[in-house]
């Protein structure tokens, strides 16, 4: 799966469910632990930081570092499910995913082999193969190359910008009712003005 995919379309969903932590800018930085995984792909050995007996462990001092520091673990458990993320990604894109290397060098993933045949069947439109297939595959050693952008990587890029940028442009003031709600609240209430000969009384009454 490409870049664009792995940054943009967990962190719109991490956005989307926990928007009052991404109030600041900065904290858009967490978007980087979605590509945390394709980093053994710079060491050249594919499969290390996709597995389960590294990315665990990194989890676990994530989210302790964080305890002791800040005495919650609020960004850590987002950067955790960026990072963990990859993962199911990557699987569904067919992998293969070794969760368990270096003990099981073998990775798995999806494929999708149904093929759609027109002409054929009661309605004219029949499928061929089966709909899905789990696949088990070793990962190629070594360096290899790497997808950048593709059209699902535009598409979640494009996702991201239009719920992070509308989200944050409709921020307003106040409204009417929540400056009424707020008079009763606090136990003062409006007095209506009446008219006198062109004269106008203004105030307000305390219960």
């Amino acid at each position: 799966m490409d870049f664009l995919t792995h940054l943009c379309l967990p962190m719109t969903v991490a956005y989307v469910l926990y928007r009052e932590v991404f109030e600041s800018p900065v904290t858009l930085l967490l978007a980087g632990f979605g590509l945390l995984p394709d980093a053994d792909k710079f060491l050249g050995a594919p499969g290390l930081l996709h597995s389960l007996v590294t990315l665990v462990p990194i989890a676990i001092l994530l989210l302790a570092g964080e305890r002791m520091i800040r005495g919650e673990m609020t960004y850590a458990t987002i950067a955790v499910g960026l990072a963990f993320s990859h993962l199911l990604l990557d699987f569904v894109d067919g992998g293969p995913v070794p969760l368990f290397f270096p003990f099981v060098a073998e990775g798995v993933g999806l494929q999708y082999p149904v093929r759609t045949v027109f002409g054929q069947g009661l309605l004219g439109l029949a499928f061929e193969g089966p709909l899905v297939r789990l696949r088990v595959l070793a990962p190629r050693p070594g360096y290899n190359t790497y997808g950048f952008i593709k059209g699902a990587g535009v598409a979640s890029a494009m996702a991201f910008l239009t719920v992070y940028v509308g989200t944050r442009g409709g921020s307003h003031g106040p409204s009417a009712r929540d400056d009424s709600e707020s008079s009763v609240a606090s136990g003062v209430r409006p007095v209506p003005v009446e008219g006198d000969g062109g004269a106008e009384n203004r105030g307000v009454e305390n219960e």
